[in-house]
This record gives C-alpha cells, structure tokens and sequence, in this order.
C-alpha cells in the first residue's frame, strides 16, 4: 500500500467519525450561510475546507468536495456520513434537493439539531444535580469504610471492648471492602460496560428505551422530551408540504426512542391501508377506547382535528411549544423533588455507620 492510498484511508476513517452536535450545528450554519448567500454547493465546501482547522471537519469535507467533484448527488454524500447524518437529514437532502431548495434542507437540519440540543440540555441538568450527591456520597462512605473504620476498628481492639451487632457488621463490611477493592472496582466497571452495551445495542436498546419510560419522576420527563421532538418534527414536514406517510416514517427515525420507533412504524404501516392516524393512538377495547400509553389525549385529539380540518401542523407547533414548557417546569422542580430523598438515603447510611462507631464508645463511658 502506497502513501496516497495510506492517507485516503485514514481521511476516510476520520470522516466517518461521529461530531458533537455543537460541532454539526456550527457545520450546517456556516454552509447555510454560504447557500443562502448565492454561492454554489461546490465552492461552499471549498470554503469551508479552506476555513476549518478542526481535523474531523476538514477530512469529512475533502470527502463531500471529492464526490460533487464525481457528481455525486448530495443524499448519496450525506449518507456516506452515517455518524454525522441520520435518515431524518438524508431524507430531508433527498426531498428538497429535486426542487433546489438545498439552503433550506439544510436550515430544516439545523434547527431540528438545535431543538435536540436544548431538549438534551435540560434533560442533562435535571439528572446532574441528583447524580452529584448520590456520587458525593458514595464517595463519604468510602472514605468511612476504607480509611476510618479501620482506625476506630484498632482502638476498640486495644481497649478490649465488647463491640455491638451493628459495629460489627458495620467492621465486617469494611473488611470485605478492604480486602476486595480490585475487584470491586472490576464489578463496577463491568456492570457499567453491560450497562453501556444494553444501552446502545441494536437488539437490547429498545427495552432500555422502554423501561427508561417507566422510571418513577424521569420516566414521564423523558416521555415528554420523545413528544416534543415528535410534534416539532412532525410539524416541520407537514409546514413544508410532507405527505403524512413519509412524516411518520422520517419522524420516527429521529426521535432516539427504538420503543417509540417501533410503534410509529407500525402505525405508519397501517396510515398505509388508510386506517385513520387518530383511531390508531388510541386502544380499542371490547365496549371502550383508552388512552395510549406512548400518545397523550391532547395529541389524538390535534391528529384528529386535522383529520376533520387539515390543520395539524400548526396545531403541533402549539403542542410542542406546551411540552417544552412542561420540561422546563419539570427541571426546575425534580431537584425539589429529588433532595430529600436523597437526604434521607444518605442519612440513614451516614447515620447508621456513626451509630456504630460511636455505640462501642457509650459502652466504655458506662463502665468507667
């Protein structure tokens, strides 16, 4: 193998890398930009390769210039990105690229990456605050286990004091963390990669997705965030003249929920025989309809209003601005609603330890 062929695979390699949503946002602006401004697709991404240094960029953009340069179409291009562009993008770039109207494929792109970044964003904040304490605390407890328990362990034995149930079992535990840290810290980490795994694999994730729905106070979060990219997405391809089969399709691709993706395939294909959207988020039973448990009331009712009407899209807009207020709401209070538990929890560990640390001493001040 050649020099030449050495470093096309390299640059191959790095353009298929994945890019920070930052980064992918920052991308399409500035090509949007470029569009917006008369300038071809071509010169575009000579411009942009001429202005970047970010390695990652700058390989992923001599590629896309080396196919236009083949006359390659751009969903062909963006496809050859699978980690920077998904099928929404893909099936956005195919729709609007055969009416010219690349510049606002691209800004469709780019404000639906901008949504998913702010719904991420407060979703990450609701879940730092609790996972902070609970990782201070642990922290605390090992710091006890490892390090104080073994001194105040050693005093007692010197002073020939009989120590209570609770000390020691309390001592008991601090040994077998003592005497097993490595493989403890091997346990951790292997639940944690089995848990990375079962997270992200294709055929594992969609229970992860499903039972992350049923979290007691994340649970309904999460659900909220799906809904929001829902409608907002939703409300994008039918503004812009999307047929509703081809909606649901890219839409459920893009929603980062393979539960909820399941299901809006398999309502997609029954739209296809011309079952009305409406009857479909909802459950018929013997004598009664019930609600879905994936689709609130309000959504089947705006779906059924456009069915009647033919003014879904600017219904959903609405209802995606109500479920962003709503995951607002919900961040600012889950700290509210998450601190004393996780008071509690800690006290009753903490407590429990300095209980049996100080047990043992009260028995020595009895009998002096």
């Amino acid at each position: 193998m050649n020099f030449l062929e050495t470093l096309k695979l390299k640059l191959s390699a790095l353009s298929n890398r994945k890019l920070p949503i930052s980064d992918k946002i920052n991308f399409l602006d500035q090509l949007s930009n470029l569009l917006h401004s008369g300038i071809p697709i071509t010169n575009s991404i000579k411009i942009m390769l001429y202005q970047t240094r970010d390695k990652k960029i700058k390989a992923m953009l001599q590629k896309m210039l080396d196919m236009l340069n083949k006359w390659e179409n751009l969903e062909n291009i963006f496809k050859a990105f699978p980690r920077v562009f998904n099928f929404f993008d893909v099936s956005i770039i195919k729709m609007w690229e055969v009416t010219w109207k690349v510049a606002d494929a691209i800004d469709t792109i780019k404000t639906k990456e901008e949504k998913t970044k702010e719904l991420k964003g407060k979703i990450f904040w609701a879940l730092v605050y609790p996972m902070v304490i609970i990782a201070l605390s642990v922290g605390m407890i090992w710091v006890f286990m490892v390090y104080v328990i073994p001194k105040i362990q050693k005093m007692y034995k010197d002073a020939k004091v009989n120590l209570p149930d609770l000390t020691q079992n309390v001592i008991k535990i601090s040994e077998f963390i003592q005497n097993n840290v490595l493989e403890i810290i091997l346990t951790i980490l292997v639940i944690i990669l089995c848990f990375q795994v079962f997270r992200t694999h294709k055929k594992t994730k969609i229970y992860y997705d499903k039972y992350l729905l049923k979290i007691p106070l994340f649970g309904p979060l999460i659900q909220k965030k799906v809904l929001a990219m829902f409608t907002q997405n939703l409300w994008t391809l039918l503004h812009n003249w999307v047929i509703i089969n081809q909606s649901l399709e890219i839409t459920s691709h893009a929603l980062e929920n393979d539960f909820y993706e399941k299901d809006l395939i398999k309502v997609n294909q029954e739209v296809s025989k011309w079952v009305e959207l409406s009857r479909l988020m909802w459950i018929m039973e013997i004598h009664k309809w019930e609600q879905h448990p994936l689709y609130p009331i309000e959504l089947a009712s705006i779906v059924k209003i456009w069915e009647q009407t033919g003014r879904m899209s600017e219904l959903l807009l609405k209802l995606s601005k109500k479920y962003n207020k709503e995951i607002d709401d919900v961040v600012k209070n889950i700290g509210t609603a998450i601190e004393p538990i996780v008071i509690i929890w800690v006290g009753l560990i903490v407590g429990t330890i300095i209980m049996a640390i100080m047990l043992p001493f009260f028995n020595m001040v009895n009998v002096m």
